[in-house]
């Protein structure tokens, strides 16, 4: 090993850390953020760092546990029981595959050389977190310019004979990417694409993915951790399943492991080598008059107000935690292609960019394009189906469109899904929604302002705003939106309905094709994954149908197609949502909007209409999300007597049909759903949602304060008035 050098940091940076640690060492709960006082989240919160960053990041031990447990099942690297019983600290065993995870992780991971033209300064420990970016501390490069000529070498290890390997070592790129951050104490800055002898490309090296999910790690005091690192510039080591997971904290974990100095920006992965902190620093050991102590209980000299953190000997551990890391990223720098592609989903694996498919709908409309003009006509194929059993018939024909053909052996529903899943990323990103104007309020006439609702202040903690924006309210064509962060689901969602059919051109087959919304964090939306196999709908809050009108065939299908948000869903059972299965939200949708909406002579056709989920705190989790049982529908229309008149109902999913999977939410098997017409007050109360404006207008009484429970005939009736 070479000669010991210096890496000093600023000594207030250290005691932050400890006191962190000395706040929160003895207790017995994880510290969720609505329930600390003040004085002791004043010791939690970094400066600088916004509230947004930190809330929301710790979630119960229970839901904790399923989300791990869930987790666990979808990596699929070993039985999912026998992996949660080492996370809760009743297995130490491992598969033998444990060491080719490690094998693929360890790549990743190299010694930086930090340099001041020629001369060495001092090592840390980084690693690859994307095709270009590296991940180390903020203390290892306070600014661009101290990077310099520092390098990464890779491959800076010894063999199975204990002789040096060939290491490769490339130049850090500050020019193409810096950033860093002091509370966090991250850094991320590019690499070269070629090592310093041009002998091996970066690409070679692969990355570590970043995955900005709760739940990687189970119970406190119980599952293990695992480090790789480059301890005071040493050839390359590994702490394996000695560093214990004691507390998580709002943006770091603490450990109890052996990770010697030197060992700054190193990675600390869970069990199955996910990333879960970028190690930091901890808690020095001291003597009686306060003096910092290298291993060898020998005072650690201070320069000014920094001290050589490479001396220190740590008595605990710090890690900033990679979802937050993630979230402060994608706060700062929104737009940016390189933060973007941190959380690209890549398996530890296979880091490399992954090769898809043309598209379906691309490759059928291509070829027609060809057989109308006389050209020739080239087939794609996606290369998987060679390797696949079975056979491929193409059948052309120069009178109609092309018809491509595999039997479900070449091109089964996996392909399918990929196309599909390809084609949503798509969309995402191309989507522009400066044309959407989202719910009007005088849609129902310049004498009625109905406006869009507002929390009430006791209610807005949870509410989502859109990047760069003080704005919460996310509009669409015909519709606008609240989201809750924590939740993943709308609030309410409000639309304008028009049922002239002069505006009801679109008699196209409807095609679903669910997005996300990219004006707000991805990650705190409800996605493909939670959906799949999970039994549950996507549960439209303003219906497709609701918004497809407008002045062209065209518009009218644009406007419904984006209605196919994730924004503008809740999981609810085929058994409430479908019409066609006698589904109450669908059956109250359907009969009575569809009909009250019908255009007829004197009526003006219009309806407003604001939905929504009921959120309440013992509703039961699902894939580490908590699902609302109850969803409330305020209809808004104008009487033949030209007056306003409003109604509300309340529906319940409180017990959930044979097409859930009861083991997972350990609810009863005896469905009964009931639909119910109450008193706009109610819906105040239990959603949080200020509708006091619109009291008056309210046509239900409630006797005794009881909701009553009516039938679809008088719901009908309480509406159309015809």
């Amino acid at each position: 090993m070479e000669n010991e050098k210096m890496l000093f940091v600023p000594i207030e940076q250290i005691e932050i850390s400890s006191q962190r640690f000395k706040n929160w060492k003895d207790s017995k709960v994880r510290p969720k953020f609505d329930l600390i006082s003040e004085e002791v989240y004043e010791t939690l919160k970094p400066k600088n760092i916004s509230n947004e960053i930190i809330e929301n990041n710790i979630i119960g031990e229970q839901e904790n546990l399923i989300q791990r447990k869930k987790m666990l099942q979808n990596l699929g690297q070993e039985p999912e029981e026998f992996a949660y019983e080492r996370a809760i600290g009743e297995n130490d065993s491992v598969y033998s595959n444990f060491v080719e995870l490690i094998l693929e992780a360890k790549k990743k991971v190299g010694r930086i050389v930090i340099k001041n033209g020629n001369e060495n300064l001092g090592y840390a420990t980084g690693f690859m977190v994307s095709k270009k970016l590296l991940l180390t501390n903020w203390h290892v490069f306070k600014t661009k310019e101290e990077v310099d000529k520092s390098v990464i070498q890779f491959f800076y290890e010894l063999d199975t004979k204990g002789n040096p390997t060939k290491s490769s070592s490339f130049l850090l790129d500050a020019d193409t990417f810096f950033f860093n951050n002091e509370e966090l104490d991250y850094c991320l800055v590019a690499v070269k694409n070629t090592d310093l002898n041009n002998t091996k490309k970066l690409s070679e090296i692969g990355y570590i993915s970043l995955d900005p999910t709760l739940g990687k790690l189970g119970s406190e005091g119980e599952e293990k951790l695992n480090i790789i690192h480059h301890p005071n510039g040493d050839y390359k080591q590994l702490s394996i399943r000695e560093n214990k997971f004691t507390k998580i904290l709002h943006t770091s974990i603490w450990y109890e492991s052996d990770t010697s100095q030197g060992s700054s920006g190193s990675p600390v992965f869970n069990d199955q080598w996910q990333l879960v902190a970028l190690h930091h620093m901890g808690v020095p050991k001291k003597d009686a008059a306060g003096n910092y102590l290298d291993k060898d209980n020998k005072i650690i000299p201070k320069n000014g107000n920094k001290i050589d953190v490479n001396r220190i000997h740590w008595i605990a551990n710090e890690g900033i935690r990679i979802s937050v890391i993630i979230k402060h990223l994608k706060s700062e720098l929104p737009n940016s292609e390189y933060v973007n592609d941190l959380t690209a989903e890549y398996n530890i694996l296979n880091p490399g960019e992954q090769l898809l498919p043309t598209p379906k709908e691309d490759i059928l409309t291509t070829q027609k394009n060809n057989v109308e003009n006389g050209e020739v006509i080239s087939i794609s194929i996606p290369g998987n189906t060679f390797l696949k059993a079975g056979s491929i018939n193409i059948n052309l024909s120069t009178k109609n469109p092309v018809d491509i053909l595999a039997d479900t052996k070449s091109f089964d529903q996996k392909d399918i899904d990929i196309l599909a899943e390809e084609e949503s990323l798509r969309l995402e990103k191309e989507m522009d929604y400066t044309e959407c104007r989202g719910y009007s309020s005088s849609f129902l006439g310049s004498n009625f302002n109905i406006p869009f609702p507002e929390l009430l202040p006791d209610y807005n903690h949870h509410v989502l705003k859109i990047n760069n924006s003080t704005s919460s309210t996310l509009k669409y064509y015909h519709y606008s939106v609240i989201m809750n962060g924590l939740r993943k689901m709308p609030i309410i969602s409000a639309i304008n309905i028009d049922g002239n059919p002069k505006l009801r051109l679109d008699d196209t087959e409807r095609v679903d094709s669910w997005i996300r919304d990219k004006r707000i964090d991805l990650d705190s939306q409800l996605n493909k994954d939670y959906y799949s196999k999970s039994g549950f709908d996507r549960g439209h809050m303003s219906r497709r149908e609701d918004a497809n009108w407008g002045k062209t065939a065209e518009e009218a299908k644009r406007n419904a197609d984006l209605t196919c948000m994730y924004t503008n869903a809740c999981p609810q059972v085929p058994g409430i949502n479908r019409s066609d299965k006698k589904g109450l939200w669908g059956k109250l949708e359907k009969v009575i909007l569809e009909n009250g909406a019908i255009k007829e002579k004197g009526q003006t056709g219009k309806i407003s209409v604001f939905s929504g989920p009921i959120f309440k705190a013992n509703d039961p989790i699902f894939k580490g999300i908590q699902v609302p049982m109850e969803f409330f529908k305020i209809v808004i229309w104008k009487s033949d007597l030209k007056t306003l008149k409003i109604t509300a109902f309340k529906l319940s999913q409180i017990n959930l049909d044979d097409a859930i999977d009861y083991e997972k939410l350990a609810f009863d098997k005896n469905a009964e759903f009931k639909e119910y017409q109450c008193d706009l007050k109610h819906i105040q109360e239990v959603t949080g949602i200020n509708f006091s404006n619109l009291f008056k207008f309210d046509t239900f009484s409630v006797e005794g304060n009881e909701i009553s429970e009516i039938s679809e005939s008088i719901l009908h009736e309480s509406i159309i008035k015809k």
